[in-house]
């Protein structure tokens, strides 16, 4: 049958069935039964569209929704075909969660109805969590009820030229490279992810919850199961990055504050304790993801719940997160001022929040290329950390070996220190245990930074081929990132041999040709 018999073919079918009250599910499931589509293609037939028809909706929408600002139009029709036909051979721009859900929006059906055995056969551990925990019945509708939804960024947030930072709680998120590795190298896509994690991480707790209308009581054995919650995703974030478990922390953070109005005395006291770590953790997530204003929504909701808590450790806490947020947006000012605030009475703070604070204020010390100030800090926050026996909010200090040094070297790196900068990273880097490769991959980005500045381009471009061997293996977003400041400190050696060696390494972050190990 030749081209245009089938298209008048399937154009007779799609009118019969629709004639017949049948739904766009419904048809793409006949079409890949009668012509054998994959269910991506089945569903673009099952609107009547080619994939240059299907590229334009697809952008369109991106557009306005806010997920293109600068009105890129990045889809295409070879790009959607790749995808449509992944993974069969020489496809390997694959499907991300992320771009199933804006698909699913575009399409108007489920992200589940998108994916096939091929699919979940080839997709990585990481993509599989996200689908599978996602309620089959999931529509492309932002939910309601909640009152700050931690899901869903204010903005894109897409700055080439934004400074390279560092977060205290999560040891480091740097912004500057396009987070076009993943997901079909399309710079919106990160943000659609974002946009659709609550869709894809939907809980049968939450669910419920919604159901069952309001508790009449609320069990104080949940504040220790959340809690116990947020230590597992800690970890997980280690092994898995932030794009895995925003949707998965946000249902749950919903769950808390559904909770929180209905519980009494000290079990609501706890729940806003456990709800703003909650808030809190999400916030970073958001930043290790490049999007600080997303991470401003979140420490707005931290802080509220910290004060209703009623501790002054959760206030204090929470006051430095948002410093966090600032520090990436290169606002000394506001790093101090509120890291200031919450030192204000330092003695009746946790060693663990002192520390905290004090890293950060650091860092916002930095940023005003103040060298004394930050040792003071640092040294004076390097004493505290034998004290914390216990990490009770989450801030990495005890679980992060070196952790005022990796603080210190990276004030040293941005306050252009490269020799001393240098000498950290060389002690830091080799003492790291293995399950801080992703970190490793971040730390030697900025080494390599580092080593550029020092007038040593080979050693730079090595400790790059690291970094970039890392950031394939982790997926981190963080270590891709770093990787822009090594491509600027490398500049003068542009138009040398080794300028193209270093071109050539981080090829697969600056191209659009993704493969399916970058997921």
């Amino acid at each position: 049958m030749s081209r245009s018999s089938r298209r008048a073919e399937q154009d007779e079918l799609r009118a019969r069935m629709r004639a017949a009250g049948m739904s766009h599910d419904e048809i793409a499931v006949e079409f890949a039964r009668r012509y054998g589509y994959r269910p991506r293609a089945a569903h673009r037939h099952a609107h009547g569209w080619s994939q240059v028809q299907a590229a334009g909706h697809i952008n369109s929408h991106a557009a306005q929704v806010g997920l293109d600002p600068r009105g890129a139009a990045p889809m295409d029709g070879p790009r959607l075909s790749e995808l449509e036909n992944w993974p069969l051979p020489n496809n390997r721009r694959r499907p991300t969660p992320q771009l199933l859900a804006l698909l699913a929006e575009v399409y108007g059906t489920n992200i589940h109805n998108l994916i096939d055995l091929d699919d979940r056969e080839h997709m990585p551990p990481a993509d599989m969590l996200v689908i599978t925990t996602t309620r089959q019945d999931a529509r492309p509708t932002p939910p309601t009820g909640s009152p700050v939804n931690l899901a869903l960024p204010a903005a894109p947030c897409f700055s080439p030229t934004a400074p390279c930072v560092q977060s205290g709680r999560g040891h480091g998120a740097a912004r500057g490279l396009r987070l076009d590795g993943p997901a079909g190298s399309m710079e919106w896509v990160d943000a659609l992810g974002r946009r659709g994690f609550t869709l894809l991480a939907g809980s049968a707790v939450v669910a419920g919850l919604a159901g069952a209308g309001r508790a009449r009581h609320v069990d104080p054995a949940l504040i220790s199961y959340f809690d116990g919650q947020l230590q597992g995703h800690y970890h997980a974030d280690m092994l898995l990055g932030a794009g895995a478990l925003i949707g998965t922390v946000a249902s749950q953070y919903e769950v808390i504050t559904q909770l929180l109005d209905a519980a009494d005395g000290s079990t609501r006291r706890g729940l806003a304790k456990v709800g703003s770590s909650f808030a809190a953790f999400a916030a970073w997530l958001w930043l290790d993801a490049g999007d600080a204003v997303a991470a401003m929504r979140c420490h707005d909701a931290a802080l509220e719940l910290a004060h209703r808590c009623g501790e002054r450790d959760a206030v204090a806490c929470a006051l430095v997160d948002r410093a966090m947020a600032f520090t990436d947006l290169g606002n000394a000012a506001a790093v101090i001022d509120l890291c200031q605030a919450a030192l204000g009475d330092a003695r009746q703070l946790a060693p663990e929040v002192q520390v905290f604070a004090l890293q950060q204020q650091a860092h916002g010390a930095s940023l005003r290329g103040d060298r004394r100030q930050v040792d003071l800090l640092l040294d004076q926050a390097g004493r505290l950390v034998e004290h914390v026996e216990v990490e009770e909010y989450g801030t990495a200090c005890r679980r992060t070996d070196g952790y005022v040094e990796v603080q210190r070297a990276t004030c040293y790196g941005r306050l252009g220190l490269a020799d001393d900068a240098d000498r950290l990273w060389q002690q830091i880097i080799p003492a790291a245990p293995a399950s801080a490769r992703r970190d490793v991959g971040v730390w030697s980005a900025r080494h390599a930074v580092a080593a550029a500045r020092q007038g040593e381009p080979e050693r730079a471009v090595d400790l790059t081929r690291q970094a970039s061997a890392l950031a394939v293996e982790t997926g981190s977003a963080r270590a891709r990132r770093e990787l822009a400041a090594v491509a600027a400190a490398m500049a003068p050696w542009r138009a040398h041999p080794l300028g193209q060696e270093l071109a050539d390494v981080l090829t697969p972050f600056t191209t659009d040709e993704t493969g399916r190990e970058h997921g």
